[in-house]
């Protein structure tokens, strides 16, 4: 992920270079344009003959082609736009800035990370639905990002849901995958998680996503419907084998430590979620919360404005989830 950031990096100052060749190139050109015209200029009070001036304008031009030569070998670097994705990743070149790579967002959740930045990650599951263009609305007036976990069953042969999975990542958030269906009995029958089950409905879900975001477009981050830390908490027999299975595939697999309540089932107002959401985030430097943006969670929206001002009130920094 480093040697990535890097050759980004390095990308963005060639094209700054690039650049600035260019501008030379236009201004030499204007000056050849403006002594041909004038046929002969002074200096330091004598006239240069036209001889003199073509003698000139010869060793300019060859200055100006070794400058143009260097510009067209340099020609080959792309440069990108900020709403391009980043090839074999889940965020564009605009949105790289609010980014931090999967592995260190997992120690987060771990419990293990030494970093005492002050991030949070507002994190999406279920998606896309008419909720989520409230949500994407939201996050551009506040000027913040967040990670969408969109269900594959959710973008198949809907376009509006479609249109709002294209938005959401061009608007420089990143994209992760929640399942197919986000169906528990067939993902996990007799509350045994089936390998094989599960890993076809990744595998389902992002050819959906590249199929609809493009080639460039690729996600190695999961939610699991239900947590990871579900499977550990039932004792799992098959989890060891599932995570040979993620670390092969080099799958990362993300779930939260902060949460709003709304998917406990509980008729909890706005304000109950906001007061849920404040109360799970406590003294913690960093945090990973858990919101739903599908159907039927509109009081997840209306909460939304004042969870932003509460963080940005705290010191936070928002963060998105990159794989």
């Amino acid at each position: 992920m480093i040697k990535r950031k890097n050759k980004f990096m390095y990308q963005r100052i060639r094209q700054k270079k690039l650049r600035r060749k260019r501008a030379i190139k236009l201004t030499l050109n204007a000056l050849i344009l403006i002594t041909l015209a004038s046929g002969t200029f002074s200096i330091m009070g004598g006239v240069k003959t036209n001889e003199v001036i073509a003698s000139d304008n010869l060793n300019t031009n060859s200055d100006n082609l070794n400058t143009n030569n260097e510009i067209d070998k340099e020609e080959n670097i792309p440069i990108h736009k900020d709403t391009d994705i980043i090839k074999s990743s889940n965020i564009t070149y605009g949105g790289e800035k609010y980014s931090v790579p999967a592995k260190k967002v997992q120690e987060i959740v771990n419990g293990s990370s030494i970093d005492e930045n002050k991030y949070v990650f507002l994190t999406f599951d279920d998606g896309p639905s008419p909720n989520t263009e409230k949500v994407l609305d939201i996050l551009k007036e506040k000027d913040v990002k967040a990670t969408f976990f969109v269900l594959g069953q959710n973008l198949e042969n809907n376009t509006s849901s479609q249109e709002l999975l294209k938005r959401a990542i061009k608007e420089g958030n990143a994209i992760g995958n929640h399942s197919y269906s986000h169906n528990l009995k067939k993902l996990y029958p007799n509350n045994k998680i089936n390998i094989d089950a599960f890993m076809d409905e990744i595998n389902r879900t992002n050819n959906l996503l590249k199929n609809i975001l493009g080639d460039d477009f690729d996600t190695k981050l999961i939610r699991m419907p239900g947590g990871y830390n579900s499977r550990q908490y039932y004792n799992d027999p098959f989890l060891p084998a599932f995570n040979d299975n993620l670390n092969k595939n080099n799958i990362v697999s993300i779930d939260w430590n902060a949460l709003n309540g709304d998917a406990e089932g509980k008729n909890y107002s706005t304000q109950d979620m906001l007061n849920y959401a404040i109360k799970t985030s406590e003294n913690k430097n960093q945090i990973v919360i858990l919101m739903h943006d599908t159907y039927g969670k509109e009081k997840t929206a209306q909460m939304l404005p004042e969870l932003i001002d509460y963080y940005k009130n705290h010191g936070y920094e928002f963060k998105t989830i990159q794989s």
